[in-house]
């Protein structure tokens, strides 16, 4: 998988061949921001060597930005911010202020960085550069993987300025209902805007991302009015409450894996700079806590990660078996077994292995006896002979780039990993534009299941009666409709950049 692929020409001049046109890199981290908002656990499987306590889904109801909102302002009242100086209540999602690389204009420094802060040094190892600049090394967000790399702290960034905006449009119109000095009215503002958040995010994932990544024919399948879905307890024959549903490792470790082949090697991040996915990945709070906050250079324009303006954005890579080098950055992704084998590819492997997945036959078997069709329309599924022969080729193709034996070949062409095959038949169906056949029924099983489950979004009803309703229901009356029917992450940033008064934003934000 260290052997770049031969892509066929997709016939857009403005796009490398390698590119994806179709999915700008800002739904790249879409992705992974949607992966922490799915599973939360306190060991990696990988590291952890095996299944246990440690690597059980924290995610109590998967899809409800618990990534984002934590456990509230009670719960996780680090993550929030006073609501005013004389004020003790908590409805804001805590932001900080961008450093200048250079010289400070008169304007100064905008909160345009997720909150972090310097922890008081019980180590005896401090990490500031004395007289010059504080390490900061804490990042006060709910999710410290929120804070990989730059531009994951930047998208929840984003979304924290999407919800603070909303508390000052719920709050304008609340009159004198809603006084701060009551604990309930500050409260029932943010569980408002918190849920006007949630259900936005759920119309961009319906009708954005999902139309983007899945195959066409499963994304008909699965997203209309009432899908047919596999692997829900939902029918009470089953003798299975929903509660017992648990995202399925065939998902978490398997198919949404994807994204890691989409990462590019390098980003414009704005107007003033091009910065290498190592620099990237190594810009948080943990690995370069010295150079925190984020500067100018690193405040992210989104008109070059979503098709928002004129400009061209940063396209993703076509999802196929081979990763960005970045990803396999010793620093970053170091060796933690006996083999010393480093890199974020290996780790998803191993993960995949000791996750004890059904394999691809198997679910091949099992999607057959129950939607034939879905199976039948893919040859790369239907017909095991040319699937293990495709494999094969494919395998032994790549001798150069690895040290894989005929029986290596044999045993991975007849049982493939499941990640692996998943990039493989993305690569092969679909020329790594979206995912092939299988992929996209294990991502549309979750992520619209997910949804489907979930009262308000399941209600088919558009986002402007869903956002009316949820007013109705706090207020007696509709505070959100300014809001524009938002269904794709360009109306969103776009209207996160008026509503948090960010047009003329410098750096620019749009």
């Amino acid at each position: 998988m260290d052997a770049a692929i031969k892509w066929p020409p997709h016939h857009v001049q403005s796009a490398e061949y390698w590119e994806n046109p179709f999915i700008p890199s800002g739904y790249t981290y879409l992705l992974q921001f949607i992966a922490h908002d799915l599973v939360h656990s306190a060991i990696p499987l990988s590291v952890a060597g095996g299944l246990g306590r440690g690597t059980a889904n924290a995610r109590r109801i998967p899809l409800r930005l618990e990534t984002l909102y934590g456990s509230g302002p009670v719960g996780s009242p680090h993550i929030y911010a006073l609501d005013a100086p004389n004020d003790d209540r908590r409805t804001k999602l805590r932001l900080g202020r961008m450093r200048w690389k250079e010289n400070e204009p008169a304007t100064g420094c905008p909160f345009r960085d997720i909150a972090r802060a310097q922890a008081e040094n019980v180590t005896g190892i401090d990490r500031s550069i004395a007289g010059v600049r504080v390490a900061l090394t804490e990042a006060l967000v709910a999710d410290p993987r929120n804070d990989d790399h730059a531009v994951m702290s930047q998208l929840t960034a984003l979304f924290a300025l999407l919800h603070n905006a909303l508390i000052d449009l719920i709050r304008r119109q609340e009159h004198g209902s809603g006084r701060n000095s009551q604990f309930g009215a500050a409260y029932k503002r943010f569980l408002c805007a918190r849920e006007a958040v949630t259900l936005t995010y759920h119309n961009i994932l319906r009708n954005d991302l999902m139309q983007r990544v899945i195959h066409p024919a499963i994304y008909a399948a699965y997203s209309g009015p009432f899908p047919h879905f596999m692997d829900r307890p939902d029918n009470a024959d089953q003798g299975l409450a929903i509660g017992d549903w648990e995202i399925p490792f065939e998902f978490s470790h398997g198919a949404f894996r994807f994204g890691h082949a989409m990462v590019r090697h390098e980003y414009c991040i704005n107007d003033l700079s091009i910065q290498d996915l190592n620099s990237t990945l190594e810009k948080t709070s943990a690995n370069d806590p010295v150079n925190m906050p984020l500067d100018e250079t690193w405040m992210v324009q989104w008109s070059r990660f979503f098709e928002i303006t004129e400009t061209t954005p940063n396209f993703s890579r076509r999802i196929g078996p081979f990763l960005s080098d970045g990803l396999g950055n010793d620093q970053i992704f170091p060796a933690f077994d006996e083999t010393e084998r480093v890199g974020l590819l290996y780790r998803d492997l191993l993960g995949a292995g000791f996750a004890g997945m059904w394999s691809v036959d198997a679910l091949i078997g099992e999607i057959r006896s129950r939607q034939p069709h879905l199976i039948a329309a893919s040859r790369l599924l239907a017909d095991r002979a040319y699937r293990v022969d495709q494999l094969r080729q494919w395998l032994a193709a790549g001798h150069a780039y690895s040290a894989l034996t005929v029986e290596d070949i044999e045993t991975l062409s007849n049982d493939p990993p499941l990640p692996f095959f998943v990039l493989f038949e993305a690569m092969q169906q679909m020329a790594g534009l979206k995912l092939g056949t299988l992929g996209s029924i294990i991502v549309a099983e979750v992520i619209f299941g997910v949804l489907a489950n979930d009262p308000r979004s399941s209600s088919g009803d558009a986002l402007a009666a869903q956002l009316a309703r949820l007013s109705r229901e706090r207020y007696s009356v509709d505070f959100f409709q300014e809001i524009p029917p938002i269904s794709s992450m360009a109306q969103l940033v776009s209207f996160t950049s008026e509503i948090a008064e960010l047009q003329q934003a410098c750096p620019a934000f749009l």
